[in-house]
């Protein structure tokens, strides 16, 4: 289960909120623990949607198009009640809701002798085909009144909820767009989700790893890059991008000798490794191994910082300081930012730039990244950068390699 279900109902007990309810594929996913079909950029808007009740005593539910009736079974959510919509029917059903067209899918062959997967896609066809909603918004609409919620006060991270109810006879609820508050739950990681980002943590590593260790002198980033995705795919990931800067190659091409930075975000199961490392082809100079040896400095000291009740700020602020004693002079501050199944799991606000958010008070699991990059133009570029969850007392690494410069010769 990847919900955090006792932070979750904290946080709406805190906020005096009735449900959550999440439109949002990331969020979906979170409450569910399905990933719809179509949960894709460029899929179908508004056809998948999470109901969390905050009191335990009302159901939560899962609204999904019936087609995907049968793909529930096979991929499995702990939500019991599944409401699926299909085409409209043009007629209300009993409880009032606009009903579809009653879903039957593909029909199984007479005689059959059925697999147990296959009968259970019979079964729920069978239970759910008959009772299907017109569209998404009569099927959360039906789950909202099944939970006795026709008057609550609804956290959503889709702003066009309220209007959707309001065409299903729900007027008296009221929707705040709360986005903000599905990255807090999410900030404090379960044990199913601590396993995936280790997963996800480890196959980047070697996926950046193999990727630096293709680096030849005349080579594009696009090459480099290119292995790095399909090591990611060797190992049932996803690479998301292999970065060396912000405006790639300075030279458009790897040259003897400069220094280089290996910034790679890639994912499994949806939940991202963030990991990076300094990478030359050939040998480096006197100024690169010490500029790299002062970021290791930074990141030793990072790890009397990583422990609960620290703050963002202090860490990167102790880091930053200890780089520069360390003879880096023009070294910034790192950023230090939670990860799970986005890049940066804080809460962040719309329309600013990827480093902005508030600051966070670190808590017991948690899992945070220490970015530590450098860019000089007519220089070079050196980074660290690895995972860790914050433990009762300190924190403990996801990845396992070393932290030692890397020569391609």
């Amino acid at each position: 289960m990847l919900l955090n279900r006792s932070r979750a109902t904290e946080i709406m007990a805190r906020e005096n909120i009735d449900a959550m309810v999440a439109a949002l594929p990331i969020n979906f996913y979170y409450l569910s623990d399905y990933w719809g079909l179509f949960n894709t950029a460029g899929g179908y808007d508004g056809a998948y949607m999470a109901l969390l009740p905050k009191h335990e005593d009302a159901e939560p539910a899962l609204i999904v198009p019936a087609l995907e009736l049968r793909r529930v079974v096979t991929k499995g959510t702990w939500i019991q009640s599944v409401q699926g919509f299909s085409t409209p029917a043009d007629e209300l059903a009993a409880d009032g809701v606009l009903q579809g067209v009653p879903y039957t899918g593909w029909l199984p062959r007479e005689g059959a002798d059925l697999s147990e997967l296959e009968q259970s896609w019979v079964n729920i066809v069978a239970e759910k085909g008959h009772q299907v909603a017109a569209n998404a918004f009569w099927a959360l609409a039906r789950a909202i009144r099944e939970a006795g919620l026709e008057s609550a006060r609804i956290a959503t991270d889709e702003p066009r909820l309220q209007g959707w109810l309001a065409a299903c006879g729900l007027n008296n609820i009221r929707c705040e767009y709360r986005v903000d508050l599905f990255n807090e739950t999410r900030l404090v990681k379960t044990p199913d989700e601590i396993a995936l980002l280790k997963t996800a943590a480890r196959i980047n590593e070697n996926a950046l790893l193999a990727a630096a260790d293709s680096m030849c002198v005349g080579a594009t980033w696009q090459e480099i890059e290119s292995v790095y995705m399909t090591e990611m795919a060797k190992q049932g990931g996803r690479g998301v991008y292999l970065m060396c800067g912000v405006g790639e190659l300075p030279n458009r091409e790897i040259r003897q000798g400069e220094p280089v930075l290996f910034d790679a975000l890639g994912q499994y199961e949806h939940y991202h490794g963030d990991f990076g490392r300094c990478v030359v082809v050939g040998e480096p100079t006197a100024e690169h191994r010490q500029r790299h040896q002062a970021i290791c400095t930074g990141w030793e000291a990072a790890q009397a910082w990583l422990k609960p009740g620290v703050r963002y700020s202090d860490v990167s602020s102790a880091v930053g300081k200890v780089i520069r004693q360390a003879g880096f002079s023009g070294f910034r501050d790192p950023i230090v930012h939670s990860l799970g199944l986005e890049h940066t799991d804080d809460p962040k606000p719309p329309g600013v730039q990827p480093q902005d958010k508030p600051d966070q008070t670190l808590l017991e699991g948690m899992v945070v990244n220490v970015d530590m990059p450098h860019t000089e133009l007519g220089w070079g570029s050196v980074h660290m950068e690895d995972t860790v969850m914050i433990t009762a007392d300190g924190c403990e690494r996801l990845a396992s390699a070393d932290f030692g410069l890397r020569i391609v010769r």
